[in-house]
């Protein structure tokens, strides 16, 4: 299983661990990186472009997403949205 970094604002905005072809599951605007080989990388670390650093700012431990725990939240939305489609 890989692991990928969300960069956004030069920080990993979150984590991802997933056999999936990333390039497939998410828009394309997205910067997701390959982290697999790296150790210790956290949501909350500075990435400058090519290198990670921890950072200072504390950040929630459970932050940590898993393809179905995106899958869930994506089944939840839908039903959100759909709910209000059908109250206009």
């Amino acid at each position: 299983m890989r692991i990928y970094a969300r960069i956004q604002d030069k920080r990993v905005a979150e984590l991802l661990r997933t056999d999936a072809d990333i390039t497939s599951m998410f828009h394309p605007g997205l910067a997701w990186l390959d982290v697999s080989s790296l150790e210790g990388i956290a949501v909350g670390w500075a990435f400058d472009g090519q290198q990670f650093a921890p950072s200072s700012i504390p950040v929630a431990p459970d932050l940590e997403l898993s393809l179905p725990l995106l899958q869930a939240q994506f089944a939840a939305l839908g039903a959100r949205l759909a709910a209000l489609v059908n109250r206009e």
